[in-house]
């Protein structure tokens, strides 16, 4: 590993961008899965973070190993780490490392430790998680389920920490349920609009869990690396590239619902703006009800190769804010009501 280490710290886009100062553990080779998880300044939640890793990766009759990149870390958070791998005989790699300025973020610390997690398993499969989550007790499991039914990258609609959410300001969980309640209701009509042939509308990935075939990721060159947002780029690559994604229901796992969270654009932010505007935005992928009716219909013709041909869709407007979803809400509502897709 030493050596692929150096291998890939040479390679872009770390290439005299990052300084290991310390490397712990050992991985074991033909892992059958690896779990990947970046870690800053996570002393306080990352043993539980850790009792629930350890649960999940014994539910499962396979060989997992776990590598952890710990970049700007002023806490002891790879001494929990070691801890905890050497109490549970896990095998693990925690990589201490110093990220120059322009990649000093949650993207690339992932990236790195799904590389690293790459060359554990030869044809298995690859986990990531953030360190601040819990994830459910059939994690490891489920994802190894799905992956084994040909799907290339499999993502969880994890759900906020009950206990965190309850603090916050009530219009938190109205929006997050709201968002949900519209994505499910233009799920629906999506598929009744393109006759079910269209395939799923919107996947809701999270860093919090994802599971993918090692080959897959090789394949696809390694996680994007934008400055917030990797889950969904990652998704959006994977989608792109032909691969199969498989959107699953929430299968147990919870992550932090903190508003200081540790990357700056990401979920901590978000929760933020939730807890304290007037009218916050929402998802930046939802959309107005007639702009994915067009979008359907356009796919219709496209595939139908109806004479009418091509035509521009109008653009949304931009991202939409809780006071939009609600009125887009009632409208999708009264017309799934309209075609049977849902009760009156």
């Amino acid at each position: 590993m030493p050596v692929e280490l150096a291998a890939l710290l040479a390679s872009p886009p770390f290439v005299g961008k990052a300084e290991v100062s310390r490397c712990r553990g050992v991985l074991e080779r033909d892992c059958d899965f690896a779990v990947a998880v970046p870690v800053r300044d996570e002393e306080r939640r990352l043993p539980a973070t850790l009792d629930a890793l350890s649960a999940a990766m014994r539910a499962v009759p396979f060989a997992g190993c776990a590598v952890f990149v710990i970049n700007d870390t002023s806490d002891v958070s790879a001494d929990v780490i070691e801890r905890w791998a050497v109490r549970e005989r896990q095998s693990f790699l925690a990589l201490e490392v110093s990220f120059d300025p322009t990649i000093r973020n949650a993207p690339h610390a992932r990236r790195l430790a799904l590389d690293i997690a790459a060359r554990a398993v030869s044809r298995g499969a690859l986990f990531t998680t953030d360190a601040d989550t819990i994830v459910g007790k059939t994690w490891i499991d489920t994802g190894l389920r799905f992956l084994a039914e040909g799907y290339d990258l499999v993502c969880e609609d994890v759900l906020l920490d009950e206990q965190e959410l309850a603090a916050l300001p009530a219009q938190v969980r109205e929006v997050g349920d709201a968002e949900r309640d519209y994505l499910d209701l233009c799920e629906r009509l999506w598929r009744y609009w393109t006759y079910g042939r269209a395939g799923t509308l919107g996947y809701r990935p999270s860093g919090a869990s994802l599971a993918m075939k090692g080959s897959s990721y090789l394949a696809l060159g390694g996680l994007p690396t934008p400055v917030v947002g990797e889950d969904r780029a990652l998704c959006d690559a994977m989608i792109g590239a032909g691969f199969a994604v498989k959107a699953m229901e929430n299968y147990g796992t919870r992550t932090s619902a903190r508003l200081n969270g540790r990357a700056s654009g990401g979920c901590g932010d978000a929760l933020a703006d939730r807890a304290t505007s007037a009218d916050p935005e929402c998802d930046s992928r939802l959309k107005p009800v007639w702009l994915l009716h067009d979008e359907a219909t356009l796919w219709i013709e496209i595939i139908g190769g109806a004479s009418r041909g091509f035509h521009a869709i109008p653009k949304s407007g931009g991202t939409m804010t809780f006071s939009a979803v609600q009125r887009e809400l009632k409208i999708a509502r009264k017309l799934a009501t309209t075609y049977g897709l849902a009760d009156a």
